[in-house]
């Protein structure tokens, strides 16, 4: 029998090489006058922001720019930028960057009009206790890496000081535009972890207690794209083919991620990446051969099937045995694309072990479809840190 869900889509997604001139025309469709457009200064280098802003200027929209974004979206920087964006009354805020940039443009809209206080308050909104008192502005958002797929979630994950973690602010964007252009030439470093982020969205959502027939199948897809197409675009970063495979790729996950959800492997990432300042993209990439590993034991068939995409074979069709192999090839492709391991990040065990209590204590962690005990985050840091070299 085909489990019940339900099929949701947030935001229409604009795709497809050079889509990201249409923002001027997507800009005055959303009633946008004048923009905040966020975004950072490595972005800002590559000109991206600044073809973005002619756009928007060319249909008569005023732009203020402001590219003060931080690595994970540190919730000051959200207050600094909410303030300029007061001060110069703007309606509407555009994010052109990459995960951060994204996640960050998502909590200025809503906390430009709703108060710095929604900063203080997180994990009010994110569990539904407390909405917002006036509507988040009108948000557009613009990918230039192949990772998060933020465009088509509804959370911003946030880097908050007051509860010393990260955490989601509830902010659905508007409207998307995926052009694969932009992600061309990005540094294959960067490439690599943020692939394998799109990655673990995807083979998280497959378990995660909300996963549906609809959502298996993007995910389904998104690793397909990714074992296929990843190596390919960080040994040629100028590969368009490859881009768009994993633009789309991106995207995919991220509809299957905002419809399911994800679960342990993510609170691990949150932990690491929250208590050793380690890119997030790095750390779920690191995390998903042991979730796999530790997802086979009640979802065998659909770790198999992960595997059979990547062209493997199973003998025995253990849950174990399945587990294993769909794992190990996994690290093979980490390294293959040059994910370092935490021990070349100069993490000891003991450090690792160190982010159970933050990871087992967040309710993220118990979105697993099935059950997780203390000692299940114990054996994940363990295998985490000894199986890969």
């Amino acid at each position: 029998m085909l489990k019940s869900g339900v099929y949701t889509q947030l935001a229409p997604i604009l795709f497809g090489n050079g889509t990201s001139q249409q923002a001027g025309k997507k800009a005055k469709d959303l009633n946008m006058t004048k923009v905040l457009l966020v975004t950072d200064k490595g972005v800002l280098d590559t000109g991206h922001a600044e073809k973005v802003v002619n756009v928007l200027k060319a249909e008569g929209i005023d732009v203020v720019m402001w590219d003060g974004v931080e690595t994970d979206c540190p919730d000051y920087t959200v207050a600094a930028a909410a303030a300029i964006g007061r001060e110069k009354a703007v309606d509407s805020i555009i994010g052109v960057g990459g995960g951060s940039v994204l996640d960050t443009a998502k909590a200025i809209a809503a906390v430009i009009p709703n108060g710095d206080g929604v900063l203080q308050e997180i994990v009010l909104y994110l569990t539904g206790q407390k909405r917002y008192a006036v509507q988040p502005l009108p948000l557009m958002l613009i990918p230039t890496t192949a990772g998060t797929g933020s465009e088509s979630t509804f959370v911003s994950v946030v880097s908050s000081e007051t509860m010393q973690c990260k955490i989601g602010l509830p902010c659905p964007p508007n409207y998307g535009i995926v052009d694969p252009e932009l992600t061309v030439g990005s540094p294959a470093f960067i490439t690599a972890f943020a692939g394998m982020d799109a990655f673990s969205h995807a083979s998280e959502a497959l378990t995660e207690v909300k996963n549906t027939p609809h959502s298996d199948l993007l995910a389904y897809e998104a690793i397909r794209l990714i074992s296929k197409w990843l190596p390919i675009a960080v040994k040629d970063i100028n590969n368009l083919e490859a881009r768009e495979n994993l633009a789309l790729a991106s995207n995919f996950a991220g509809i299957a991620f905002n419809e399911s959800g994800v679960h342990m492997g993510h609170s691990t990432a949150h932990a690491l990446g929250h208590m050793y300042h380690i890119p997030h993209g790095i750390c779920c990439a690191l995390v998903t051969p042991p979730i796999i590993e530790f997802s086979a034991k009640a979802y065998p068939e659909k770790m198999k099937k992960i595997g059979e995409i990547m062209g493997l074979s199973f003998s025995p069709e253990t849950p174990e045995n399945i587990g294993k192999i769909v794992g190990n090839a996994v690290r093979v492709l980490c390294k293959e694309i040059g994910i370092p391991s935490l021990k070349e990040q100069g993490l000891t065990k003991e450090q690792v072990l160190a982010a159970k209590p933050m990871i087992y204590q967040e309710p993220l962690c118990m979105t697993f479809d099935g059950t997780i005990t203390e000692q299940d985050v114990i054996t994940l840091l363990e295998t985490l840190y000894d199986d890969y070299q």
